[in-house]
């Protein structure tokens, strides 16, 4: 079934084919500030970018170099920001608050209520099989045509330390 049937909505990003494994194709995407593409941001410094890694299924027909739209569901995004930030910021002003009334200084119910974070994520890191099967990208191969028809200047596949 289609994710338009449903009436849901995707996020797509363009990004080039960095490497292909047996069953997992890496997908490198250039995220990009809002002031990346102005011409004074060197003398500003606050135009940044950076390109992020994403893992798909490797669907045959992937190839390094080759430039792909990744998409995913609106609502997968939405519980990754809730699991990443929403609910942990919930337990620490929870915690902090509940502590705050028992504990007599409050430099240590603060730090208890950081230190809640460890058994949280060490939770979310047990369960990230759960997580790798809910979220499933899509990737369609794009038309490369020219850079007026792409919206922008290309970018290059910019390669971390370490890897070949």
């Amino acid at each position: 079934m289609d994710i338009k049937e449903w009436g849901c909505r995707e996020v797509s990003r363009q990004g080039v084919v960095a490497a292909v494994q047996d069953t997992v194709a890496d997908v490198e995407i250039l995220q990009r500030s809002a002031c990346a593409g102005c011409h004074v941001k060197v003398l500003c410094a606050a135009g940044e970018s950076a390109v992020k890694t994403v893992q798909v299924a490797h669907q045959g027909n992937l190839r390094p170099g080759m430039t792909v739209r990744v998409s995913l569901e609106e609502r997968i995004g939405w519980i990754g920001v809730a699991v990443g930030f929403v609910l942990p910021l919930v337990l620490v002003v929870t915690v902090l608050f509940s502590l705050s009334r028992v504990v007599p200084r409050e430099e240590l119910a603060g730090l208890v209520a950081v230190a809640s974070l460890v058994p949280y994520y060490a939770l979310v890191y047990a369960f990230r099989g759960f997580f790798a099967r809910i979220v499933h990208f899509r990737v369609s191969e794009v038309d490369t045509g020219t850079e007026e028809q792409r919206g922008g200047a290309p970018f290059h596949i910019v390669r971390k330390e370490g890897t070949s």
